[in-house]
């Protein structure tokens, strides 16, 4: 069996799991922080496997069963969202990372961010990313490991980044912010949000400027990226 993963039980996530079910090899689970969503699968699907939680949280994905499955398929509305799982979801031994944009406009800033291709499900139809799953040969809508950028987790600690809004800092040529931790609540960056000492941030890199990075944020003598 295929294990597969869906994050978002709105129309495109519903529709991929009708679509999906009606191929014999997939085991479907369906992550949501909605109630009602997944009380209505569990109602009308009970041989979908539920998960009421956050899927940006490292600890729903695990309990969705992400250590051995297959594909993930990020579905919400929320760009923000899908990207933040997109990226969590690389440090597993997925074959696949699918994930939606809601905004056409924001494919080249996935890709930027090192997506190989993205679905807007607003400009293709739903049974596109179908294909995706269980078509081989049709390239992947994917976050590469392999690539030139690698994911960093740091804490704050220099004196210059320290009150600074991540939108006066982020993103670089070189880097991006992609989430900030604060008092153990996991917040996805924003423009807004301003460091504090010991925040944790997760900062996607250029690889020939981790050390650069690195020193950035979490040393007093600072060099400039």
């Amino acid at each position: 069996m295929v294990k597969v993963i869906i994050v978002g039980g709105g129309r495109v996530g519903i529709r991929l799991i009708e679509l999906l079910k009606k191929q014999e090899n997939y085991d479907i689970t369906l992550v949501d922080n909605h109630e009602r969503i997944i009380d209505t699968i569990n109602k009308t699907q009970p041989d979908i496997n539920t998960i009421l939680g956050d899927a940006t949280n490292k600890s729903v994905l695990i309990d969705a069963g992400i250590e051995d499955a297959d594909i993930i398929v990020a579905t919400t509305s929320i760009d923000e969202v899908n990207l933040l799982i997109g990226m969590i979801s690389q440090n597993y031994n997925l074959s696949k990372i699918i994930a939606r944009t809601a905004n056409p406009s924001h494919i080249k800033m996935f890709k930027k961010l090192g997506l190989n291709e993205v679905i807007s499900p607003e400009l293709t139809a739903c049974t596109n990313i179908e294909k995706l799953i269980i078509s081989p040969n049709i390239a992947d809508l994917s976050i590469s490991g392999k690539g030139d950028c690698e994911l960093i987790d740091l804490t704050v600690k220099s004196s210059k980044m320290i009150g600074k809004r991540i939108g006066d800092i982020s993103p670089s040529k070189n880097f991006i912010i992609i989430m900030c931790e604060k008092n153990e609540e996991e917040l996805i960056a924003h423009n807004d949000i301003i460091l504090e000492k010991n925040d944790k941030i997760t900062v996607l890199v250029k690889r020939k400027y981790i050390k650069k990075t690195r020193n950035l944020f979490t040393k007093k003598s600072i060099l400039p990226v």
